[in-house]
């Protein structure tokens, strides 16, 4: 039985990955969210629920348009899925603060979710922020390097 869930919530995970971001289908979001769904990784000023997951993917998809994600790795274990994967993306809109550059951006993120009945209830993400923030030239390389502040 383990296996089997195991094989249901991956196949979910990479449904949920493949149509919002490679498909721009962001009414997956709503479809495989939970109603008690909680994001213990959403930045400062996100609302609760699918509301902040869209509000996040809204700010994402405006600053790049053509955002896509390639999946390296799924692995599941019972009721949690963790995937590594890359997004690539062309610097379009604004973002945090950051105005678009028209350049390409890649950034790693790893993501753990937990899911329950088919849906998502719970999420922590690592993504590589900064890579994002040098790229964009938010963030300088000299300063990242121990140079000026």
């Amino acid at each position: 039985m383990g296996d089997d869930m195991s094989k249901q919530n991956k196949a979910l995970v990479r449904r949920y990955l493949d149509q919002v971001y490679n498909n721009g289908r962001s009414d997956v979001i709503d479809e495989l969210l939970a109603d008690d769904y909680v994001d213990h990784s959403a930045p400062s000023g996100q609302a609760p629920g699918t509301a902040g997951t869209r509000q996040v993917y809204d700010m994402y998809r405006t600053a790049f348009p053509d955002l896509r994600v390639k999946i390296h790795h799924l692995v599941a274990e019972d009721d949690l899925v963790v995937a590594r994967a890359t997004f690539t993306g062309t610097s379009r809109g604004p973002l945090m603060g950051a105005p678009p550059t028209g350049k390409p951006v890649q950034f790693s993120s790893m993501v753990i979710v937990r899911l329950r009945a088919g849906r998502f209830v719970e999420r922590w993400e690592q993504m590589d922020l900064l890579g994002l923030m040098l790229q964009l030239g938010v963030v300088s390389q000299e300063n990242e390097e121990g140079g000026h502040a």
